[in-house]
C-alpha cells in the first residue's frame, strides 16, 4: 500500500512537472518541430531537461525589458549625438539608391527598422585577408593611442602566446602613460584561454577588464547560451576594427593544429567608428552598469566626420544578441539570398542553416542563381562539421555549389550578392550565431568592394575541395545517423 501511495505521488508530481513546463515552453512561441523535441527531452530527462533548456534552450530575447534596459545600437543616452546622422537618413539612403539593383534601399530600410543601424557615407575601410597584416596594422594603432582605447574579443589568449603577450605588454604600457583602456572578453570563449595572471597583470596596470555576462554570476547564469562573439577594437575614436579574427598567435599563422588561417578583418575610419563605439558603449554598460562610455569626448570626431567631404563608401552595421526585439542577422542573411538577381557567394567555417536560409538558398539555386557556399574543410569542433553534411544532399540537387577549403582553417565570415552589396563581420552562417550569439557585421554597398571580396572568395576556392552529389551519396547509412543526430543540436550548435 505504501510503495502505491509512493508511485502514485510520483506519477501525479511527473503530471505537474510535465504540465508546468510544456506550458511555459508553448508560451516561448518557437517552431513546432522544435517546441515537440524540448518536449521529448523533458520527458525523457525529467528535472536534468529543465535545467539544459534554463541553459542552452530558453529564448530571453522575447523577455527582454526594453523599457527600462538599453536597447542595443542606439541607447538615448546616445541619442544627442547621433541626431543629425538620424535626420539624414533618408538623404543617405537615396543618395546609395541604384536604379539598376533596386534591393539596396529596402535593405537599408530593414537594418535601419530591426536593429537601428544607421547608414553612414564618410568612411574609408581596409579589409584584410590575413592575420598578419591586420594585427601588424592593430598594433600600429594601439602604439599610436593618446587618449582611449576600446577592446572587446570572443577568444583571448594569454601566456605563453606571442600575439597575446605582445598586445599586453602594449596595453599595460599605455595604461601606464594615462591611456584609457578597457577591455571585455567573452567569459564562454576565454574559460580556458585566459589566465588569471594574464589579467591580473592588465588590472595592476590600470586596464579596466571584465567577463562579459559573467554566467558565474547567480543573477547571469541564465545568460551562457547568449555569448558575445564579437570582436571590436576602437582607439581614439579615430580609427576601428571589426570581423572574424580574436586575439592569439594561431590567427597569425595557424597554431599548432592548422598549417594556415584564412580569416578577414576590417580597419575602418570615418563616421563608422562612431557606429562601432556605440555598439562599445552598450555591452560596455550591460557588462558594467557604467554610462563612461557614453560620454561626448568618445565621439570627439563625429562633427568633423559630419562636416568632411562625403566619400560615397556607404556602411551600415546590424547587431543582434540577447538585447534584440528582432534577429537582425538572420534577417540580414534572409533578404541578401532572397534579393539576389543573380550571384549569391557566401563564406563561413560553420555551415548549420536556419530553416528559412535553407529554404531560401535551395529555391535561388532553382531559379537559376549562381550559389557558392565555402566552408573550412578541416574543422575545429566536429559537431557543427557533421551537422552540415546533413544538408548537402538537398542543396547539391537544388543546384548550390558547396566547397571545403583545404589550406587550413577557414575562419571567415562573409556574403556577397550580384557584386554590389556585401557583408564581413563576426557571424557565423549556424544558428547559434544568427539567434543567440551577440554579433556585428558591416555591410558595404559598394560595387568596388563588393567585387573585390568576390575576387578573394574565387581565389580561395582554388584552394577548396568541391562537394559532388555522388559524394552526399556515397555517404554511408552509420556516418548518416552521426550527422542527423549532430543536426538535432543545430539550435545550439
Amino acid at each position: 500500500m505504501l510503495d502505491f501511495n509512493f508511485m502514485s505521488l510520483v506519477v501525479i508530481f511527473f503530471q505537474i512537472y510535465l504540465f508546468l513546463t510544456v506550458v511555459y515552453l508553448l508560451l516561448d512561441n518557437r517552431e513546432p518541430a522544435e517546441t515537440f523535441a524540448w518536449i521529448f527531452i523533458f520527458i525523457l530527462m525529467p528535472g536534468v531537461g529543465v535545467l539544459i533548456y534554463f541553459i542552452a534552450g530558453h529564448n530571453g530575447r522575447r523577455r527582454y525589458n526594453r523599457r527600462d534596459k538599453l536597447p542595443q545600437v542606439l541607447a538615448k543616452n546616445l541619442e544627442p549625438l547621433f541626431a543629425d546622422l538620424q535626420s539624414d537618413q533618408e538623404r543617405i539612403i537615396a543618395s546609395v539608391e541604384d536604379p539598376h539593383q533596386t534591393y539596396r534601399d529596402d535593405l537599408m530600410m530593414l537594418l535601419y527598422r530591426n536593429s537601428r543601424a544607421l547608414i553612414t557615407l564618410n568612411n574609408r575601410a581596409e579589409i584584410f585577408h590575413d592575420g598578419r597584416s591586420q594585427f601588424e596594422a592593430l598594433i600600429a594603432d594601439l602604439e599610436s593611442a593618446r587618449h582611449f582605447i576600446h577592446m572587446e574579443y570572443f577568444i583571448w589568449h594569454s601566456g605563453p602566446d606571442p600575439l597575446a603577450l605582445k598586445i599586453q605588454e602594449i596595453l599595460v604600457r599605455k595604461a601606464r602613460e594615462g591611456v584609457e583602456v578597457r577591455i571585455l572578453y567573452d567569459f564562454y570563449g576565454c574559460f580556458f584561454k585566459m589566465s588569471r595572471a594574464y589579467r591580473k597583470k592588465l588590472q595592476e596596470a590600470g586596464v579596466r577588464i571584465y567577463p562579459f555576462f559573467n554566467y558565474l554570476s547567480s543573477l547571469r547564469f541564465h545568460t551562457v547560451n547568449h555569448r558575445n562573439h564579437r570582436k571590436i577594437s576602437i582607439i581614439d575614436g579615430r580609427a576601428a576594427y571589426v570581423g572574424g579574427m580574436n586575439i592569439g598567435q594561431e590567427y597569425i599563422d595557424g597554431g599548432d593544429r592548422y598549417p594556415f588561417w584564412r580569416d578577414t578583418h576590417i580597419r575602418f575610419e570615418g563616421e563608422a567608428v562612431r557606429q562601432l563605439q556605440a555598439v562599445y558603449a552598450i555591452d560596455w554598460f550591460n557588462t558594467t552598469h557604467e554610462s563612461v562610455c557614453f560620454e561626448p569626448r568618445y565621439y570627439a570626431h563625429l562633427q568633423e566626420c559630419r562636416s568632411a567631404p562625403e566619400r560615397g563608401l556607404a556602411v551600415q552595421f546590424p547587431t543582434s544578441g540577447y538585447d534584440t526585439a528582432w534577429p537582425a542577422l538572420l534577417h540580414l542573411y534572409f533578404a541578401m539570398i532572397t534579393m539576389a538577381q543573380k550571384k549569391i557567394s557566401i563564406v563561413s567555417p560553420y555551415f548549420v542553416p536556419e530553416a528559412s536560409l535553407l529554404t531560401a538558398l535551395k529555391t535561388a539555386a532553382m531559379r537559376g542563381l549562381e550559389v557558392t557556399v565555402l566552408m573550412t574543410g578541416r574543422p575545429d569542433n566536429p559537431l557543427p562539421f557533421w551537422a552540415a553534411y546533413s544538408y548537402f544532399e538537398e542543396l547539391l540537387r537544388a543546384g548550390v555549389q558547396i566547397y571545403q577549403y583545404q589550406k587550413g582553417f577557414m575562419h571567415a565570415k562573409m556574403i556577397s550578392i550580384d557584386g554590389t552589396v556585401c557583408s564581413i563581420g563576426t557571424t557565423n552562417f549556424d544558428n547559434r550565431s544568427l539567434k543567440l550569439n551577440y554579433e556585428v557585421n558591416a555591410v558595404f554597398y559598394d560595387e568596388a568592394t563588393a567585387r573585390a571580396l568576390e575576387r578573394q572568395i574565387a581565389r580561395d576556392l582554388e584552394d577548396s575541395r568541391q562537394v559532388h552529389l555522388e559524394d552526399a551519396e556515397k555517404i554511408g547509412m552509420p556516418v548518416k545517423l552521426r550527422n542527423s543526430m549532430a543536426r538535432l543540436l543545430s539550435s545550439i550548435l
